[in-house]
């Protein structure tokens, strides 16, 4: 809104990242009518919550799940005065969080008004709101993320105005093209085509693969 009065004449987009870009979905079909953005693109997005986070208790993906959960619990200690006035919680009870799943249902729903950590997820995954979707959107996605599952894959017809873009490689966020010793960071390259597609009016499927870009994944 800030942006929209400072520059109400300038064309808007905004990119999510990860858990930003399932906020993103969520936010662009709640306020389909007058979302103040033009276009946008959502990168490794876990648009079915449930889904991912048990994903991310299992294999390899605990080592992830571990630095996450420990980043989260510090940062939730660091505020449980606040936290405590909000909800029920204990400093004994954040140290002992073991899993996201718990993070969540601990502190994450009942913060934001959600009855657990399931209502949370049911309400909040960007799955299932991707049709109330108005604007351009691009949705890149790889099937290596460590944090995914084919939940996060839509299993029905999308609107025409749905750029999605699945990829065999790319882990979460990461996407590199190119050498080991000359990395190609493939997202700062695609996300300006795709808006200069927009913008141009030009197919927005076009937009080109990794390996066409750089000649390798």
């Amino acid at each position: 809104k800030y942006l929209q009065q400072q520059l109400p004449e300038q064309r808007k987009v905004a990119v999510g990242i990860s858990l930003g870009g399932n906020m993103l979905v969520n936010y662009l079909a709640r306020y389909r009518d007058d979302p103040i953005l033009d276009a946008a693109t959502v990168v490794s997005a876990p648009l079915d919550l449930a889904a991912c986070a048990q994903r991310i208790e299992q294999g390899f993906s605990k080592i992830y799940r571990t630095y996450l959960l420990s980043s989260m619990k510090r940062n939730a200690l660091r505020k449980y005065s606040l936290l405590e006035n909000e909800i029920s919680i204990t400093r004994q009870g954040i140290e002992q969080l073991t899993t996201l799943y718990g993070f969540d249902d601990l502190i994450t729903a009942p913060l934001h008004g959600f009855r657990n950590a399931d209502d949370y997820y049911q309400q909040c995954s960007g799955i299932h709101y991707l049709k109330q979707v108005a604007v351009p959107l691009q949705v890149i996605h790889a099937r290596d993320d460590p944090f995914m599952t084919e939940a996060v894959i839509p299993d029905f017809t999308l609107p025409k105005n749905i750029n999605y873009q699945l990829y065999d490689h790319g882990g979460h966020v990461g996407f590199l093209s190119g050498s080991a010793l000359k990395p190609e960071f493939w997202l700062e390259s695609v996300l300006p085509v795709y808006y200069e597609c927009i913008r141009d009016s030009v197919c927005s499927h076009s937009i080109p693969r990794p390996n066409e870009i750089y000649g390798s994944e």
